[in-house]
């Protein structure tokens, strides 16, 4: 039963993190949802609120005030140590001494080197979350699996068997996901932009399990028929390969014994943030803009496929670029670049060899520019890419295509690009930092 009390917003420091992985909080929150909803229907009376009173939290609201049922705190790193989470462990204990509820849970995605048990008489005020099919922890890599599971399991309840196909759930999961990882990117994105405003914003901005019921007894063909359904899941595997990103490089570090430092972890979270705050226009332009080697589109799932940013592309040069140079006093959509001593401006691009050659991607950029109207950064003198140095693509080319210069139209533009050359993140760094 709900605990009615009165809850001041401005006295809670936000859960919005910077670095555990938004994007999984949010699929573990509809995973737990889901659970919510297969127990019991009579579950629907409750709210999802997130990033407020914890990650994420059960809620009830009554009459204008919000009582918290179970909170969750979620943490996907990669480490077994117990001194890895001890600190989480302790502030969760804490949230519930100051936010009364039946229980708060702890949601791990590596299995930890003590025992529930274990962890349990250490801090007897929280549990360990062990429901994912009786295990204490859920990797990265199944979460979306166990998701769909569960969706199964309320279509066969509700005798929507027809709909329970590999395809259809997939399609619910990713509807359902959007529902809460819009919230969350709107709340992420207002917290950069409007600093402590945001306690009020994510406090009250609760998303009632009717809407999670409501999709998934929606028409499918209706929830992929959605303009907003393929911008959606490109901002998801955008947050997908940060979230993967940023484990990668702490276990990397913590593998050194090292650690990477607040600064460069707020760093990679405003540019994240800055990305999630474009429009399904400035998305477009964005990929596009750090991709000039291909051609971008995103206007049905083969396109989502083959004409989107792959994940080696975003991770290995895009993100890697982003973390290894100084912040840039750009933005991601206006302006992202950087400046040498000699004044000459470097922009950063998602440009991943692959098996093509130094003359193939050169040969792409120039035929890209050339067919398609795209906005690019045409100031740049030098584009940093994972590995590739090229002084100039007219070089490279060796002048096989010959571009006259006509003021005022698309050749002009192609004559500026023909002049800038390709930079390895290594070269950059001895260039700007």
């Amino acid at each position: 039963m709900a605990i009615f009390q009165l809850i001041d917003p401005n006295d809670i420091h936000t859960a919005a993190a910077t670095w555990s992985g938004f994007i999984y909080q949010g699929k573990v929150a509809l995973y737990h949802v889901l659970k919510l909803l297969n127990e019991d229907m009579a579950n629907v009376r409750y709210s999802l609120q997130l990033d407020s009173l914890e990650d994420f939290a059960i809620v009830e609201e009554v009459d204008g005030v919000i009582s918290p049922i179970t909170l969750h705190q979620v943490k996907a790193m990669k480490s077994r140590l117990y001194s890895s989470y001890k600190e989480a462990f302790e502030k969760l204990e804490k949230r519930i001494d100051d936010f009364p509820c039946e229980t708060a849970y702890f949601h791990l995605t590596t299995e930890n080197e003590k025992s529930v048990d274990e962890i349990k008489r250490e801090h007897p005020k929280m549990d360990i979350y062990n429901n994912y099919d009786g295990n204490c922890f859920c990797p990265l890599d199944e979460i979306d699996e166990k998701c769909e599971r569960e969706i199964s399991e309320y279509l066969r309840k509700q005798n929507l068997d027809h709909f329970d196909t590999t395809e259809i759930r997939q399609i619910f999961r990713n509807n359902l996901e959007s529902k809460i990882s819009g919230r969350i990117i709107e709340i992420h994105s207002q917290n950069h932009k409007e600093g402590l405003n945001i306690r009020e914003g994510a406090y009250h901005l609760l998303i009632p399990l009717t809407d999670f019921d409501a999709i998934l007894n929606s028409d499918p063909q209706e929830l992929i028929e959605s303009k907003d359904y393929y911008l959606f899941l490109t901002q998801e595997i955008l947050n997908q390969y940060y979230t993967e990103f940023c484990l990668e490089i702490f276990e990397d570090f913590e593998a050194q014994g090292e650690e990477l430092t607040e600064k460069n972890k707020e760093k990679l979270s405003k540019y994240l943030s800055q990305i999630n705050g474009l429009d399904k226009s400035s998305l477009l332009n964005f990929i596009q803009s750090i991709l000039p080697n291909r051609s971008v589109k995103l206007d049905t799932i083969k396109e989502f496929k083959d004409f989107n940013v792959q994940q080696d592309e975003f991770k290995y040069s895009f993100l890697q670029i982003l973390l290894e140079l100084i912040e840039s006093t750009g933005t991601i959509g206006k302006n992202l670049s950087w400046k040498d001593n000699e004044d000459l401006r470097y922009t950063a691009t998602a440009i991943h060899a692959g098996h093509r050659s130094k003359h193939q991607i050169c040969k792409n950029i120039f035929k890209n520019i050339n067919d398609l109207d795209i906005e690019v950064p045409y100031e740049s003198n030098m584009l940093i890419t994972a590995s590739i140095d090229v002084p100039s693509i007219k070089n490279q080319l060796n002048q096989q295509y010959k571009v006259e210069e006509e003021s005022g139209n698309k050749k002009n533009n192609i004559v500026k690009w023909f002049d800038i050359g390709l930079i390895s993140l290594d070269n950059a760094k001895d260039k700007i930092g």
